[in-house]
């Protein structure tokens, strides 16, 4: 902001020495529209004009301190120059604590007036920008749903997002000696969280890792913070909650495992199977083919590809007169089948069999078949 730009507010309960510094200030080149004499009118001066900045008389007419004033004042963001004739120990501690932009003795040097004044707007405004960076990472850190906090090497907790912030216990908050320990006691944060934090807050790379907590899966990623430096000063936790991540993971392990043991069960029954000298075929529930042994293989002159997903009744001799078709497979598809089979080889020899066949109820109660032939040899 340039100097031709800036509002000042002169708060001065002498009526000459406020008009004098109005008059000094103007020919600097500063926008100085209005001296009030107490400090509920400098409130509402303030209120209405928004100067830039405010010298404020400490000691002024009525009830009100001008440290008082500034108090109010510069919760609005204004800064506030503090002018008195006193340099007391207790007067200049009294306005040191209420934290000016600084602080000026009567009579006034002209030359200290305007870079004192240089000095507080350029330093308020600097100040206007770290408090826009502020609120806008604010802004991203509650735009996380879960619970985030950035904390120092004193474990004193610098900033939460919403996410903590509603799970505070009342009167619990940044800026009121809010410690890692506090979340800790109050359940916030589990004992693993705050033993991994203290193990690699100096840490060059963020560190994860994931716990039960709480009947929830939570993944934690422990970002350290450096200066320009590059020494670590604070670290970001951000924590997932990655339960429902978690119940997947497991069902798709008991999952695989069942998998894996349903492949070996079939690993299992297909040696076996082909272990037998009888020809076996297995069938869904409408007669569809889907395996064969190795003594189908040999004596029927077919390999499992040729056959599969082709219906069983075309291995069957036209002339035979064993119910094969499909309608048989709807009507009787619970029943347990007895009886002669005259089979058809891929090379045209026939093979009068006696057949067995049992329905197969799966685990998924979808139904198959087994079909054992047995060569008849007279």
């Amino acid at each position: 902001m340039s100097m031709a730009q800036a509002t000042i507010l002169v708060v001065e309960d002498e009526f000459i020495t406020g008009a004098d510094l109005q008059s000094k200030l103007k020919k600097m080149g500063f926008n100085v529209p209005l001296v009030v004499d107490t400090g509920q009118k400098a409130i509402d001066a303030a209120a209405e004009l928004k100067p830039d900045l405010v010298l404020m008389d400490i000691t002024l007419k009525g009830e009100m301190t001008g440290i008082e004033a500034a108090e109010i004042i510069g919760r609005r963001g204004i800064p506030v120059i503090f002018l008195t004739a006193h340099s007391d120990e207790t007067t200049v501690d009294k306005a040191v604590r209420s934290v000016p932009f600084g602080y000026l003795i009567k009579p006034l040097d002209e030359r200290a007036l305007k870079t004192t004044i240089q000095m507080a707007l350029y330093k308020n405004e600097i100040d206007g920008k770290v408090r826009e960076r502020d609120t806008i990472i604010q802004a991203l850190i509650n735009a996380n749903p879960e619970p985030m906090f950035i904390i120092d090497q004193n474990t004193n907790v610098l900033v939460i997002n919403n996410a903590i912030a509603s799970m505070l216990t009342s009167g619990a908050s940044v800026g009121t000696g809010l410690l890692l320990e506090t979340l800790f006691s109050g359940g916030l944060i589990s004992p693993a969280l705050v033993g991994a934090i203290r193990d690699h807050f100096f840490d060059a790379k963020p560190y994860q890792f994931e716990e039960e907590y709480n009947g929830k899966w939570i993944s934690y990623t422990i970002t350290p913070l450096t200066n320009k430096e590059g020494r670590v000063e604070r670290c970001a936790v951000n924590s997932h909650d990655v339960t429902a991540i978690k119940r997947a993971e497991q069902t798709t392990k008991a999952l695989n495992q069942r998998l894996e043991k349903e492949k070996q069960n079939l690993i299992m029954f297909e040696a076996m199977m082909n272990s037998m000298d009888d020809f076996i075929i297995g069938t869904d529930d409408m007669g569809m083919i889907s395996f064969v042994n190795e003594a189908f293989k040999k004596r029927f002159g077919y390999t499992l590809d040729e056959v599969k997903n082709k219906h069983i009744s075309k291995l069957q001799d036209p002339s035979d007169h064993f119910a094969m078709d499909q309608n048989a497979f709807f009507v009787d598809k619970k029943r347990v089948w007895n009886g002669t089979f005259t089979a058809v080889n891929k090379f045209g020899l026939k093979i009068k069999t006696l057949l067995k066949s049992s329905p197969v109820i799966q685990d998924d109660q979808t139904l198959s078949r087994v079909f054992v032939l047995r060569e008849k040899l007279n």
